[in-house]
């Protein structure tokens, strides 16, 4: 299969997972284009961000547009985001390629397994 065609398939895949589930692709984009196109973790995080730019706006709007969208709170955690998201970058720029990929690896699996920990305790709703 071409790189093209694997990025295609990475992209509808990672957008429908941050449309979804509101985890921005971060966690499809980045594993896949380092396993799959074979990029190096800085390069596939970066394409990862700029690819969440787009898909975070035009999922934000959506939910907004149906009321999905507490804005006092979202307008509260946008400027701490930003700030932090420039000093993320920065500090991932810092770290080797490997540190980083171990980083990202534990970070995605820590919450993951919380999320289901959560999940499994909970009681099932009634329909």
């Amino acid at each position: 299969m071409s790189d093209v065609l694997f990025a295609l398939l990475i992209g509808l895949a990672g957008g429908f997972a941050g449309g979804l589930l509101g985890i921005g692709g971060g966690t499809i984009y980045v594993p896949a284009m380092v396993l799959l196109l074979d990029e190096d973790q800085h390069l596939a995080q970066g394409a990862s961000l700029a690819a969440i730019v787009a898909t975070g706006m035009i999922g934000g709007l959506t939910h907004w547009r149906r009321g999905n969208v507490d804005v006092p709170v979202a307008s509260a955690v946008a400027p701490p985001a930003i700030i932090a998201g420039f000093a993320g970058a920065f500090a991932a720029d810092a770290l080797d390629g490997d540190v980083l990929r171990r980083v990202f690896a534990f970070v995605v699996v820590y919450f993951a397994l919380t999320m289901i920990i959560g999940a499994l305790r909970r009681e099932p709703s009634s329909p």
